[in-house]
């Protein structure tokens, strides 16, 4: 951290209801570039850092980075595009989060809803009492929250009704089949149909293909992010984007 060998890269997120994909949102993704051995994949130190209790400050780290990124943007292309965080288990017991959160918010000049908090499901399953409260109370202040990995562990769907959440992540399991069994796409299809039932939007990850766009646009999925549309990129790539994004917007009002 003291070395800024981590880099926070984005993957873009794009809404697929309508004549055209919109990039609506980003997800920051951690990247350790090590001076000897190379990138270490997150697959290898996250879960090390969730032993340890190193998770927390590298939360906190790219909290920051994202934050401080939202800000650049906005400056640089008066665009607000607004970015998921992860938001582990240790972090919402920690007492002073929404202080933390607040603080980089107000040292960036942000709105909560620009900063979007994804918590996987199965920090939903553990201590869900606590889990309620902390959510709603970041709700209450503002915050989005993403329910990520949904389909991954093994929480009852009961826990959907009473979790606060704002949108709910179709873990990439999900939709790595859904083009060779029609099981793996109609349990695809029951997730976007309580969803649709709890007024909920479903964000499918790990979409790389054209097939599994279009089966999951005709089945009323809302957002998709996956390398169809790009893999996670540093900050300078992204901006392309954006950049597209903007002349998109701009070309469809002059027509």
């Amino acid at each position: 951290l003291a070395e800024k060998q981590f880099r926070v890269y984005y993957q873009p997120k794009y809404r697929i209801q309508g004549k055209r994909p919109v990039l609506t949102s980003a997800e920051a993704l951690i990247r350790w570039f090590h001076p000897e051995r190379g990138m270490i994949s997150p697959g290898v130190f996250i879960p090390l850092f969730e032993k340890n209790g190193l998770i927390a400050r590298l939360d906190h780290y790219v909290w920051q980075e994202a934050a401080a990124q939202i800000r650049a943007w906005k400056d640089q292309y008066g665009f607000s595009l607004p970015v998921s965080v992860n938001v582990s288990r240790i972090d919402i017991f920690n007492p002073n989060l929404e202080e933390e959160l607040r603080s980089i918010l107000e040292t960036c000049r942000l709105d909560p809803k620009e900063v979007l908090l994804e918590i996987t499901e199965s920090a939903y399953a553990d201590h869900s009492s606590q889990i309620v409260e902390t959510v709603s109370s970041l709700r209450r202040k503002g915050f989005q929250i993403e329910m990520d990995d949904f389909g991954s562990g093994y929480s009852s769907l009961n826990m959907l009704t009473t979790m606060p959440i704002d949108a709910l992540k179709l873990d990439m399991g999900f939709i790595r089949n859904i083009c060779k069994s029609q099981k793996d796409f109609r349990m695809v299809q029951l997730v976007l149909d309580i969803a649709a039932f709890l007024e909920v939007p479903v964000i499918a990850e790990g979409v790389e293909t054209e097939e599994q766009y279009m089966l999951l646009k005709d089945a009323g999925c809302d957002v998709i992010q996956g390398y169809y549309f790009s893999r996670p990129l540093p900050p300078e790539e992204f901006n392309l984007l954006i950049e597209k994004e903007l002349a998109d917007r701009k070309g469809q009002s002059e027509e």
